[in-house]
């Protein structure tokens, strides 16, 4: 099977991650894999993380630079016409598109329109974080033509949390046919354990409570802010670490908190690994713009829980009370409370850890994300329109945070009506992922517990069922 991925960003991030876990797990597979992207950047990084796929430069994105809606559309159509032509010559079975967000970048949406006018047999995009409200950007009734036209092209959507795929729903009003939600996947984050005690000894000498920040985005809505506020009120019995770039106020804030050498500011690092195993709590105090943090589950891999605010995505990767704490996004005096009652009780604390690590193996491993993710571009389509998502907790539905938007009208309904009647469909087969309606019945496993690893026997030999299908 020939799968051909399309990505455009400056900046690499969480997304791009995602993309060259996925790409080189599907070439390992034996699959035909092609990195398509515009920036020799990007291009240079996504040929050292996947390897085993081919990548190439093969488009331009100096569209970004271009102001006017005019120039930008005629740039865009140029750019789509040369999308066709190249996706033509590649003649994939699968075109994915990576965006990081939506609209997100219009590349990745005009990559969408050249796989379906070139006849690709499965077009499918994923969209990592909360979508923009129509009105927030140009016209509304622009918008939502441009969205017409994505969700005619796409053939299932990906959002790594329920969170994404709702805010895709109400406030892009995406048919939920298209919608699948899929978790993140990742590897086990390495670790040494003598260099993380000896981090531990140097970090808290004296047997302290270590919350530590990680974070490759120096942005207020990372939470900076509340992390050191909640350092400030849980007083000497709590030491913190931020670990990646340090935003420009950091160091008056510090000041003003009055933590001296409680706050240890580690700068970038190539791995984080050690710190991961070496820290009590990974705390995640996002106020805005999360989807599915990677360091909640990276941390979770080595057995260390994660105190999240309950926002978006968050609470789908945190049972609270279970492997990890839920607090209100900006309420630094609840993560206080919550950091003291965590050094007070260290016994619950390991427990959490464990059972953090044990819905990493269930839910969030590489081979579970990669496994559905090929069971998709088989199964993609209405056929299985009704699957809905993989199981989400139902503790995520409690918790979640979420931006309020009015219901749709009468007309809307019609236009996804319209929109379901121009979708392909592909095959008959019976869906891969379980209906929206089947989450969490009356005896049904703990949270986060629903994924079962799949052995790679059976992985594969799933695997070769379905491409043979799919010739």
């Amino acid at each position: 099977m020939r799968v051909v991925y399309v990505t455009d960003t400056r900046v690499i991030g969480g997304a791009e991650r995602y993309l060259a876990t996925l790409a080189q797990q599907v070439a390992t597979r034996g699959h035909d894999v092609r990195l398509l992207a515009p920036q020799r950047e990007l291009v240079a990084w996504l040929a050292r993380e996947a390897p085993s796929a081919s990548v190439e430069r093969a488009f331009t994105d100096g569209y970004h630079d271009v102001s006017t809606p005019l120039r930008r559309g005629a740039a865009l159509l140029a750019l789509g016409a040369g999308m066709a032509r190249t996706l033509r010559a590649l003649a994939p079975d699968v075109v994915h598109v990576n965006n990081g967000g939506f609209p997100g970048s219009d590349l990745c949406r005009a990559a969408l329109l050249a796989a379906r006018l070139v006849g690709a047999r499965r077009r499918v995009m994923t969209v990592h974080s909360n979508p923009l409200s129509r009105e927030a950007l140009s016209d509304a009734r622009i918008q939502a033509a441009a969205d017409w036209m994505t969700w005619a092209c796409a053939q299932a959507v990906i959002s790594p949390s329920e969170a994404v795929a709702e805010g895709l729903r109400i406030r892009r009003r995406m048919p939920p046919a298209l919608g699948r939600t899929i978790y993140y996947g990742v590897a086990p984050a390495a670790y040494e354990p003598g260099n993380a005690a000896r981090l531990r000894e140097r970090l808290a000498p004296h047997g302290e409570l270590l919350v530590g920040m990680v974070s490759a985005r120096p942005v207020a809505e990372k939470g900076y802010g509340v992390f050191i506020d909640a350092l400030a009120r849980a007083g000497d019995g709590v030491r913190g670490v931020l670990v990646g770039p340090q935003p420009g106020d950091l160091a008056s804030r510090t000041r003003t908190a009055g933590l001296g050498d409680r706050l240890a500011c580690e700068g970038p690092r190539e791995s984080v690994g050690d710190y991961y195993a070496a820290f009590d709590v990974l705390a995640v105090p996002s106020t805005a713009g999360e989807c599915m943090p990677l360091v909640i589950l990276e941390a979770a891999s080595v057995g260390t829980p994660s105190f999240g605010s309950s926002l978006a995505g968050i609470p789908e990767a945190i049972a609270d009370g279970l492997d990890g704490r839920l607090f209100p996004p900006g309420d630094a005096g609840e993560l206080a409370r919550l950091l003291l009652a965590a050094a007070a009780d260290r016994g619950q604390l390991e427990a959490m850890g464990r059972a953090a690590r044990e819905r990493w193996l269930a839910s969030f491993q590489p081979e579970t994300m990669v496994r559905s993710t090929l069971s998709l571009y088989v199964r993609a389509g209405p056929a299985d329109a009704g699957a809905g998502t993989l199981a989400v907790p139902t503790h995520a539905v409690r918790k979640r945070t979420i931006a309020s938007a009015p219901t749709g009208s009468a007309q809307d309904g019609e236009q996804v009506a319209a929109q379901r009647a121009v979708l392909e469909p592909i095959g008959d087969a019976e869906p891969a992922i379980a209906p929206l309606e089947q989450r969490h019945r009356a005896g049904d496993q703990p949270p986060g517990r629903e994924q079962r690893p799949v052995a790679e026997a059976d992985d594969r030999r799933i695997e070769a069922a379905e491409v043979a299908e799919m010739d």
